[in-house]
């Protein structure tokens, strides 16, 4: 066969094959069973989104407070996170025997790091605070979990009387815990937001204007979408 026709044989083939990749990944997002990603964004614009979120931020807000009051800490800074990512459209091949996947469509998750300053120095704070925290759920034998080290790396993973959180510290002339820095983004998250309280304080700024500070963490998934299979 010429060479000029064997040209446009070739073309056909290439776009068969593109055609056939597009065919598939609309299979595969279909039977994904996650909404396009157009739907899942009206859902976070949605007011019931919305009203979710807040209803979320307001407990644990009020739970921080409490743990405030518990330890006799003074709030000076926080750091809330909001993030919504759909679900992964992989894994649309169903296999024999497979354990069918349970991951939502879509999720809201609220993450707030609260900075809190001592009442007393942080070596005599951070002991008095461990040793207050609830006993962690047992674990063999019918013993509880151990609990944090005060000189120890954190964040340590924590009771404090309604549910789990992590809580850190620094430790002068040895370790400053850091902030919470944005993870990369990728094709999964709708929507990444950080805001702080005061506006614009950072970490530094306030450990510069109180000094060493305990962190406590705490986070609620306030919204989740079921995959539609």
């Amino acid at each position: 066969m010429s060479n000029w026709r064997r040209g446009p044989a070739k073309v056909m083939q290439i776009l068969g094959v593109a055609v056939l990749l597009v065919l598939v990944a609309g299979k595969a997002a279909f039977a994904s069973g996650v909404p396009a990603t157009w739907r899942l964004r009206l859902v976070v614009r949605s007011k019931a989104f919305r009203q979710a979120r807040e209803e979320a931020e307001r407990q644990l807000r009020a739970r921080l407070s409490a743990v405030a009051r518990t330890h006799a800490l003074r709030p000076v800074f926080s750091q809330t996170i909001d993030s919504c990512r759909r679900g992964s459209r992989l894994g649309f091949i169903q296999f024999p025997h497979a354990t069918p996947r349970t991951e939502s469509a879509l999720t809201g998750h609220l993450r707030i790091i609260a900075y809190f300053a001592p009442s007393a120095p942080i070596e005599q704070a951070v002991p008095e605070l461990i040793e207050r925290l609830p006993p962690q759920p047992q674990g063999y034998m019918n013993e509880p979990g151990p609990k944090p080290e005060p000189g120890s790396p954190g964040p340590h993973g924590v009771l404090d009387w309604q549910g789990r959180a992590e809580v850190d510290w620094d430790i002068p002339g040895e370790r400053l815990m850091t902030a919470w820095r944005m993870p990369r983004k990728d094709r999964q998250d709708l929507r990444e937001h950080v805001s702080t309280d005061p506006d614009g304080m950072t970490l530094e700024q306030a450990r510069e204007a109180h000094g060493p500070l305990v962190a406590w963490i705490v986070t609620d998934t306030y919204y989740e979408q079921p995959k539609t299979r």
